[in-house]
């Protein structure tokens, strides 16, 4: 049952980084942001980057969520382990295919 609570977690804490990112705030939480020079900050939209950036977020928390769900599912015998990593394994697709389209979204949609 500790899987369970661990990915919800984990899906919380993504649900509430995308919220502050889908607003247009926190691009100082993204990596690549925070570290660049100021010059370079000077030639990117900040807010559109947090919003394309809290799409691929909010993609990676509802992956989680769904995972706690078939860990939920698997542990009440709803689901055996095969189904549960071949579901999640494929799954897992989805927030890395959202998070490199975002990154390049963010690449070609900000710096003039």
């Amino acid at each position: 049952m500790e899987y369970v609570w661990m990915w919800g977690v984990i899906a919380g804490a993504l649900a509430v980084i995308s919220a502050v990112l889908l607003s247009g705030r926190g691009a100082g939480l993204l990596a690549g942001y925070s570290t660049a020079l100021l010059a370079e900050r000077a030639h990117v939209n900040a807010p559109k980057l947090a919003r394309i950036m809290g799409g691929a977020v909010l993609a990676c928390a509802i992956y989680a969520a769904a995972v706690a769900l078939l860990v939920y599912a698997h542990i009440q015998g709803a689901v055996d382990r095969t189904t549960l990593f071949l579901v999640a394994g494929i799954g897992a697709i989805a927030p890395v295919a959202a998070l490199c389209v975002a990154g390049y979204r963010a690449n070609m949609g900000t710096y003039s």
